[in-house]
């Protein structure tokens, strides 16, 4: 409380939208995809399309399907994913987004030779053949717009002319604009943050202010500020980066940021005067976070969302969520010294328990199978690559396959990978991938002169004697790994 006198709360304001009245461009994407696992054939595939639900099945599906080492039904999984991510975009941000989300996945390099990625290159080009076996074609259900290019022999070139069309566009932007034009004066200081969810949608945000700079504003001067954490997905920011850009939003060079939640905490701008929380459904502490982004004097906080949406109703909970938060605060500040002492030893106690019982868990399942006896196959092409005997760990975290004859398995990119500190034993060298079907495997470590490569568990299924299965980190793998031994290796 005394310190909340000393700071100044902002303004809290909902600024809602409607739905889009018309989404042509979502409706098409749905129904590639409703194609797609027709070409699968297997019943019961979830038909929630543009949902975190049906990612969450569909990538468990893309998961399974590679245990099964069925590569129909992986690849299909993995593009019915990349759908759905332009179906979010497209709810978050511009349908032209989405639709370069999707261009560049089609433009990557590909297994010409494979049936099922021909099938689904034809189908997202739309070059007639696809469609043909599959069922009719693809027509749109009453009150659709009567000059929507349908043409499913021509999808991408249809997707990308209703991307095009600014009718249908997201009512989010019009919205967000309209805050922008009233916070950000041509001759005011104004700065401000707006928070959203992903990295893509933060570039995707810039990218829409630059285009709309003449109805904006020029005045504004906006920047992305990002995570540092690696990501396939989008580039990722390094720690001189976000540094830069917030030394820029600090001496008012820079005066809006589009940000993920990297700087929801910490970062102390006692100008920051508006902060919009667009489209984002998070927990009460976050919330309490990014509103204390806004110092100024008479700062705004925007709730930027769907009228009667799911992210709304979060945020009513979450500050009731903070009432009773601040109740437990004062409940716990009340108690005597003695017993709150007791409890936190009680909960240290408990907690350190947990702690071992897990350790102890972890050291039990290590030992289930002979390293031997287990078997790594490519998660792309199912070829069988080494065995679990094959491999070390340096420094008790880098998984190396120390076996001379592993390198015919893969090749090595053109460059070295740069990180932005250096090591003391080691580093960094190439990306490998699968030299049959260039999936990623991980990267090579230069350690005391000697070249390994590292292997990232999640790019491989592991057969044991029990079972396939893919793990997520090599922490839960079921057979002991040795500790690379630098002599021997090189004796």
């Amino acid at each position: 409380q005394h310190l909340q006198s000393h700071v100044p709360q902002p303004r809290k304001q909902y600024d809602l939208c409607q739905e889009r009245a018309q989404d042509p461009f979502g409706e098409q994407l749905k129904k590639v995809m409703e194609r797609i696992q027709q070409y699968m054939e297997m019943p019961g595939l979830p038909q929630d399309f543009g949902t975190q639900i049906y990612e969450q099945r569909i990538v468990e599906l893309e998961k399974r399907a590679a245990e099964m080492f069925c590569r129909k039904m992986r690849v299909c999984a993995l593009h019915l994913r990349k759908y759905n991510d332009a179906l979010l975009i497209n709810e978050t941000v511009r349908m032209i987004d989405a639709f370069q989300c999707l261009q560049q996945f089609y433009a990557t390099k590909r297994d010409t030779e494979d049936p099922t990625e021909q099938f689904l290159a034809t189908t997202f080009e739309g070059n007639g053949e696809a469609w043909r076996g599959v069922g009719a074609g693809c027509v749109w259900g009453a009150g659709s717009p009567p000059d929507t290019p349908l043409a499913c022999a021509e999808n991408r070139m249809s997707l990308q002319a209703l991307a095009e069309d600014r009718r249908y566009e997201n009512p989010r932007l019009g919205k967000l604009e309209e805050i922008l034009q009233e916070h950000f004066q041509p001759l005011g200081s104004s700065r401000g943050i707006v928070f959203t969810k992903t990295r893509q949608s933060a570039h995707s945000l810039l990218s829409w202010l630059q285009d709309t700079a003449a109805r904006c504003g020029q005045h504004i001067r906006a920047a992305v500020l990002t995570g540092a954490g690696y990501s396939n997905q989008t580039r990722h920011m390094t720690q001189n980066e976000q540094q830069s850009v917030i030394k820029l939003f600090r001496e008012g060079a820079l005066n809006l940021l589009f940000s993920t939640s990297v700087a929801e905490e910490g970062l102390d701008i006692p100008e920051c005067n508006i902060v919009v929380r667009y489209g984002l459904m998070t927990n009460e502490i976050a919330m309490m976070q990014a509103r204390g982004r806004a110092r100024a004097e008479n700062s705004v906080y925007s709730i930027l969302a769907k009228a009667n949406s799911k992210e709304v109703s979060r945020e009513l909970l979450n500050e009731d969520l903070v009432e009773l938060m601040e109740r437990a605060i004062r409940a716990v500040q009340a108690m005597p010294e003695q017993e709150y002492r007791l409890k936190i030893r009680e909960l240290q106690q408990v907690a350190v328990a947990s702690w071992l019982m897990k350790e102890a868990r972890i050291s039990e399942r290590r030992q289930l199978h002979d390293p031997d006896a287990v078997h790594l196959y490519c998660v792309n092409c199912n070829a069988a690559v080494c065995r679990g005997s094959d491999i070390r760990t340096v420094e008790g975290m880098h998984h190396v396959n120390i076996n001379p004859n592993f390198g015919l398995n893969y090749r090595v990119s053109s460059g070295k990978i740069e990180f932005q500190r250096a090591f003391k034993d080691w580093e960094p060298g190439c990306r490998i991938a699968c030299s049959k079907c260039s999936q990623d495997w991980g990267m090579e470590m230069i350690y005391r002169q000697v070249k390994l490569p590292i292997l990232c568990i999640k790019n491989f299924v592991v057969e044991t004697p029990a079972e396939k299965r893919r793990y997520k980190k090599w922490s839960a793998v079921t057979f002991p790994v040795k500790e690379f031994d630098y002599l021997e290796y090189c004796s």
